[in-house]
């Protein structure tokens, strides 16, 4: 229904501009004609910006948009996100982040974890992981930064981990 009351100011502002250059061309002739013409051009600038944005703002804030956006916000967060952190960068209400937020729960894409007093979605593929060097055999771990290449305990070659 949004869609259709910004698609009508849209339309609406074509007669205003016809208006308004017609009565330009008048102004020719007469020059009185010219304020009329530069208040109708006007009338119609406003309509024509304020139908485009209202336009522009509705596609930005679709569902399937919303989610994209959602795990790009989270890859900037850290690879976690929560409902209020959604909200306050894409000025949603309440509901459309909750129910873009499930939809990525259903998909696979989040999990769910409760802390304290809020309910944070994590995005495991986004999360850092640290790399450590493992030793097979005795499990002794070393950082990856260390240069050796065998384990100062038992002498096995370590191989690298992620956490």
């Amino acid at each position: 229904m949004k869609k259709l009351w910004a698609t009508l100011l849209v339309l609406a502002s074509i007669p205003f501009f016809i208006g308004g250059i017609l009565f330009l061309i008048a102004a020719i002739a007469a020059p009185s004609r010219a304020l009329v013409g530069l208040v109708l051009l006007a009338i119609g600038g406003v309509l024509l910006s304020s139908g485009v944005h209202w336009l522009r703002r509705l596609a930005a804030v679709a569902p399937d948009v919303l989610k994209t956006e959602a795990v790009q916000l989270a890859h900037r967060l850290g690879g976690e996100l929560t409902v209020a952190q959604l909200r306050a960068e894409y000025r949603i209400d309440q509901n459309l982040a909750q129910r873009v937020l499930d939809e990525l729960v259903r998909e696979g894409a989040a999990r769910v974890e409760r802390r304290e007093q809020r309910t944070a979605y994590v995005f495991s593929g986004l999360m850092p992981s640290l790399v450590e060097k493992v030793c097979p055999y005795c499990g002794t771990e070393l950082p990856l930064r260390s240069n050796l290449r065998k384990c100062p305990n038992c002498g096995g070659q370590l191989e690298l981990s992620k956490t």
